[in-house]
């Protein structure tokens, strides 16, 4: 269906419909933009509580970059056990031995099944230059993409260390 449109308008289509919520999917793009939204709102009505205080009681967000996701599957795994094992006690090395196992689980997936998209587009930058030029989606999509790398800054700077200790195979 997409595939048979001029390029460029195909892609302005399926962003169309990933921006907004189409016949059971779509809406991802500002699903994610507003959980990223609601997500640090709960985690400053947290952080600023007097009884999630004196309980001692926090919330911390996570943020994953799907890009970095796809490239190191098992670094990207490893980071997040980090996140989610932080202060535990849960060694390194059987966090990391999940990790790989998950990173061999990720790639079987995405043999047997690509997706349409995966690794199918040469001109990656070309296209994502045309939607931030474009007087439509242009204006909407920058503004998702700048609160996207502030969460994913944020992430970074409160998890500096993470993933540090992952060894390779």
């Amino acid at each position: 269906h997409l595939m048979a449109l001029n390029p460029n308008e195909g892609l302005r289509l399926a962003t169309a419909e990933l921006i907004i919520q189409g016949f059971q999917n779509g809406g991802d793009i500002l699903r994610m933009a507003n959980n990223i939204v609601r997500l640090k709102q709960a985690e400053n009505v947290v952080k600023y509580s007097a009884y999630y205080k004196q309980m001692e009681k926090y919330l911390s967000v996570y943020t994953l970059s799907l890009d970095n996701f796809i490239a190191e599957p098992a670094k990207s795994f490893n980071n997040f056990l980090d996140f989610l094992f932080e202060g535990m006690n849960v060694s390194q090395k059987r966090k990391e031995k999940v990790a790989f196992k998950y990173e061999e689980y990720f790639y079987k997936k995405s043999a047997e099944s690509p997706h349409v998209t995966w690794g199918k587009s040469s001109n990656r930058l070309e296209q994502n230059n045309y939607l931030r030029n474009d007087p439509i989606y242009g204006p909407p999509l920058r503004k998702i993409e700048f609160l996207v790398d502030a969460a994913l800054d944020e992430t970074r700077e409160k998890n500096t260390n993470i993933g540090a200790n992952l060894t390779a195979r």
